[in-house]
C-alpha cells in the first residue's frame, strides 16, 4: 500500500495552487478567489491543532462586547505557516 492510497485526494496528481504559501490579502481577484476556495479546501485541523484554535476562536467570540481582547502569542519554526500581513 502506498501513502497516496490511504488520502481522499491523491497527493501525487494535485497541483499546489498557493505553490505552498498561503497568503492574507484583500484581493477579490478570479485567481485570489481559486487560491482561498483551495486552501480552505485543503486545510486540515485535527488533533492539538485543532483544540488550540478552537481554544483561540472561542476566547475571541466571548469577548467581541469587551473594550480588550486577550492576546495571542503563536510561534513555530522558520517555514512552519506563521503569517502575519497587514
Amino acid at each position: 500500500m502506498y501513502n497516496r492510497e490511504i488520502y481522499q485526494k491523491d497527493p501525487s496528481t494535485q497541483k499546489l495552487v498557493n505553490e505552498g504559501v498561503a497568503r492574507v490579502s484583500d484581493e477579490v481577484t478570479t485567481q485570489a478567489l481559486q487560491v482561498l476556495r483551495y486552501e480552505l479546501e485543503t486545510f486540515v485541523c485535527d488533533g492539538q491543532y485543532e483544540k488550540g484554535l478552537r481554544h483561540i476562536l472561542d476566547t475571541y467570540l466571548k469577548n467581541t462586547d469587551e473594550m480588550e481582547q486577550p492576546g495571542v502569542w503563536i510561534s513555530g519554526f522558520y517555514g512552519s505557516g506563521k503569517v502575519w500581513h497587514r
